[in-house]
């Protein structure tokens, strides 16, 4: 027998998939292929030796996303060969990292590559959410210390619609166009059944209630992927292999706490006003950390590594930040759970930028600006979900003096930049103009100034302020707050949430929960865990915080600048809008562009035209946008019967005399319809290039149109 197959058939809301392994990638530890509907992926699993020399589990997740899987090839005239995941690519890795890295054992340190490749693509089945469930049952059968399926669904419910259903079909990006047919609800999570591991979540300003009962609803939902991993595990025969653990030594970890426990905790005593020189990383590299642990090391001289001590010292200090919060009731800096640092919004802090904005969260600190260009230099992004273009785009960008590093700085955002600025994208999205009432092309930077705790979430409030200071015409603020949570691993169930949280509460605990939105509901959640999922009480108690909190932000963002400019920036383009008949569409543009490309250049313009002849004019200055207009509104013009209109003559005939009404739009003024009088001699009346009004009597089937100046006013003048 050439293969030696093994496979699953099930049904997921009556869509039929598979699991098999055996046949396809054989050399790989562990090659699973699965497919639902159309939509087949391969998730396979590559385990290394064990990395002695480091404190963290080295999984690195890979999402490949072909054109071939869509049956499409690249539009790019000079590369066919596709290179570089695309930014969606990235997000979808990320997500599946999130989802399943909390289920290995935090001991755990061999080298595990996760691959998820997208082979067949069908647009009614999402292959993230395959993906997931994929990935998550090749780990299960694989010889790595992964024994808890978990899984990966979408919910949401359509805008005229509040009933939840589980959503298999990919959703595409939104960008500004009309959200009448849209999904209000597009939420991705992931677990085990009973506990979320990861979540993430766009929402076109839905209640909070309805984030939490989607998630419920959610966790229902995963019970048929979950049967089906676990049938096909037991198919498999799963045969778990003994790993080389890097577990501490129990007396260790309690002889630090016992004899160094009180010289870490006033490292960690920080005063309720942030030290500007502190963060994470001087926990354990300032001088008396640096002391504590030279002290250590001549303490346990020969009896442990460097590493261990290192580790020691950390999980000490993690110990003992977690057991101050629970015992003294309040945080390290002085705060209570629920309390906000001060903040502070400012707009307007840089001169030449389009629109700018300033939003200040204790040492977390964020300077958004805006810039408006034109709808032809909008994005296309081309996916194996085909061509997407994108009239707003947010990028977050942050530098290693922001967490006071002395870093390489990397020109090449990482996944955590991309992941970041999407986040920030979606929040705000719901409360952008659309294109019709906006038609110009949004891009907002946010650079992380300085960096202590949910710098993502600070991104949308400073760039809601930004595009309100640029005069972009959104509907209100965005504002994001973090919570977390702190327990002892002893006692899970014994916690505390946490609100805005800083470093330290974020890596030494075990929860990082983003929520953005309006003062009408929710735009963007985010979640991720170091626990093994946490159950849904936890999320109920940390919505309510985080409306609390972000309620209290949205206020502030309101005395900074309550609705946005009349006008865009003067130092922005112009716009103007034209509507020309679709037949006069190939006037405009002309052989090869020609037309368009002149009349751009002669009028210090930017032109575009769209297929149903709305044509915007863009340029920064008032009189070259005015030349333009009217060059395009000539090609427009078609002469209506009744209408009077400012006309130039053209030529005097002794019948009459023909007037210019009109780009390439002339009539006859018979020698009758000059007055009511006699007219003897045409040449006393009108001469060559003199202005009248005059109204159009009839346009015959030839086009040829019969003009007035009888009855019409300002003609009274006439030489």
């Amino acid at each position: 027998m050439l293969y030696n197959e093994k496979r699953i058939d099930f049904e997921v809301n009556g869509v039929k998939g598979f699991f098999s392994t055996g046949k396809i990638a054989r050399k790989a530890h562990v090659a699973v292929m699965a497919g639902l509907g159309d939509t087949v992926v391969l998730a396979s699993v590559s385990v290394g030796d064990a990395v002695s020399d480091i404190d963290y589990f080295p999984l690195s997740v890979e999402f490949v996303e072909r054109l071939a899987a869509a049956g499409i090839v690249s539009s790019s005239r000079f590369v066919k060969r596709e290179r570089f995941p695309s930014d969606d690519a990235i997000l979808k890795a990320r997500i599946i990292d999130r989802s399943l890295r909390p289920m290995f054992a935090s001991d755990y340190r061999n080298e595990v590559q996760l691959m998820i490749e997208v082979l067949s693509y069908d647009p009614e089945v999402d292959p993230t959410l395959l993906g997931i469930n994929a990935a998550s049952v090749a780990l299960l059968i694989s010889k790595a210390p992964f024994n808890t399926p978990i899984s990966g669904v979408r919910v949401g419910y359509k805008k005229d619609s509040k009933e939840f259903e589980q959503i298999l079909k990919h959703l595409p990006r939104v960008d500004r166009d009309d959200q009448a047919e849209k999904t209000v609800l597009n939420l991705v999570i992931a677990g085990d059944g009973e506990k979320v591991t990861n979540l993430d979540a766009d929402a076109y300003e839905v209640p909070e209630s309805d984030i939490i009962d989607a998630m419920k609803f959610g966790l229902k939902e995963m019970q048929g992927w979950l049967k089906a991993q676990k049938d096909f595990a037991e198919i498999v025969g799963v045969e778990k292999e003994e790993y080389l653990s890097f577990a501490l030594p129990q007396e260790l970890v309690d002889a630090v706490k016992e004899e160094f426990g009180e010289r870490i905790l006033k490292v960690l005593d920080i005063s309720a006003s942030e030290d500007p020189q502190f963060h994470k990383t001087l926990v354990r590299s300032s001088a008396e950390a640096k002391s504590i642990q030279e002290d250590m090391a001549k303490r346990f001289e020969g009896k442990y590594s460097k590493l261990q001590l290192k580790e020691s010292y950390e999980k000490a200090a993690k110990y003992l930040m977690r057991k101050f919060v629970k015992t003294e009731g309040k945080r390290l800096d002085g705060r209570a759970y629920d309390e906000v640092r001060e903040f502070g919004a400012e707009v307007g802090v840089l001169p030449r930028v389009h629109g700018s904005g300033l939003f200040t969260r204790g040492l977390t600190q964020v300077l958004s600006t805006v810039t408006l260009a034109p709808l032809a230099k909008q994005l296309l992004v081309e996916t194996m979900t085909g061509e997407d273009s994108r009239s707003y785009m947010h990028f977050y960008s942050q530098y290693p003096f922001t967490m006071g590093h002395p870093e390489r700085y990397k020109y090449m955002p990482g996944r955590r930049e991309i992941g970041h600025g999407a986040l920030g994208e979606k929040a705000v999205l719901p409360v952008l103009p659309s294109i019709e009432e906006f038609p110009y092309t949004i891009i907002v930077n946010s650079d992380i100034m300085s960096e202590n705790g949910s710098s993502s979430q600070a991104t949308t409030s400073a760039s809601t302020l930004a595009l309100m200071d640029a005069g972009v015409p959104i509907k209100k603020h965005v504002a994001g707050i973090a919570c977390g949570i702190i327990f002892d691993e002893s006692e899970p169930n014994d916690y505390a949430i946490v609100t805005d949280i800083r470093d330290l509460e974020d890596f030494y605990g075990f929860m990082d929960f983003k929520v953005a939105g309006t003062k009408d509901g929710v735009t963007a959640v985010q979640f991720d865990t170091k626990a093994s999922g946490l159950p849904m009480e936890v999320f109920e108690k940390a919505m309510e915080q985080s409306t609390k909190a972000r309620m209290q932000i949205l206020e502030g963002l309101d005395k900074a600048i309550a609705q946005p400019r009349s006008t865009v920036s003067e130092y922005a383009p112009i716009l103007e809008k034209v509507k020309i008949p679709v037949s006069k569409i190939g006037e405009l543009i002309g052989p090869g562009g020609k037309n368009i490309r002149e009349l751009s250049e002669t009028t210090n313009s930017e032109i575009n035209v769209e297929e149903d002849g709305t044509v915007f004019i863009f340029s920064t200055n008032r009189k070259d946008l005015e030349e333009a207009v009217a060059a395009v509104s000539g090609i427009a013009f078609v002469p209506v019967i009744g209408n009077v209109y400012d006309g130039i003559v053209e030529a005097v005939m002794p019948y009459g005399a023909f007037v210019e009404i009109g780009r390439d739009a002339s009539g006859l003024v018979h020698v009758s319809e000059i007055t009511d009088g006699f007219v003897k001699d045409v040449n006393e009346h009108l001469k060559e290039g003199q202005r009248v009004k005059v109204k159009v009597l009839d346009i015959d089937n030839q086009g040829k149109i019969k003009l007035t100046m009888k009855g019409v006013e300002g003609n009274s003048e006439r030489k």
